[in-house]
Order: C-alpha cells, then structure tokens, then sequence
C-alpha cells in the first residue's frame, strides 16, 4: 500500500482519468459512501475526504489508485447492481477489445 494515496502533480492522460472519474461520479447513482466502501475494499488507500476531493477536482490520485476508483465505478455500476434506497445504479458502456 502507498504511504500516501494522493499524487504527484499530473500529466495530459492523468488529467483526463480524473476528469472522467469526476463525471462520472456527477452523473451516476453511486454515493460517495458507497464508492468509498466499494473502491477500499478491493485496497484502495485514500479515505473517504481524499475520495471526496478527487471526484470534485481538487486533487489527484496515485495512478494505481486512480485505477482502483476505475475499477469500483466499473463493477458498482455493472447490471444487477443497486444502491441503498432502491435506485438502479446505471451501466457504463464497456467496450470489448474483440
């Protein structure tokens, strides 16, 4: 695990990944607490403040960190998935390297 889940200052590709985690998050049915639990149960390190600031744009993940956020919008918002309350989470288009 990182010492410290947050970043270095970022280049062009990180710049995007953020900003489509930031979109995403904007868009989608996933609370932050859910996003939270989700992204640090597969081992993500930041806490959920640290989350919280990513997804607004105000600071940047490690890139492997950045990809576990990845991963738990992916597999939070896939078919089947609810969140608490009742609301379906939305499926994000995947698309296949076949």
């Amino acid at each position: 695990m990182n010492a410290e889940p947050w970043g270095t200052p970022e280049r062009h590709g990180k710049l995007d990944q953020r900003q489509q985690a930031t979109d995403r998050f904007r868009t989608g049915n996933v609370s932050l607490n859910s996003l939270w639990t989700y992204y640090f149960g597969i081992g993500g390190d930041a806490d959920e403040l640290v989350l919280d600031a990513y997804l607004n744009g105000l600071l940047v993940l490690a890139p492997g960190q950045m990809e576990l956020v990845d991963t738990a919008f992916r597999e939070l918002t896939s078919d089947g998935w609810t969140e608490p309350g009742g609301q379906q989470g939305r499926g994000i288009v995947r698309k296949d390297n076949d």
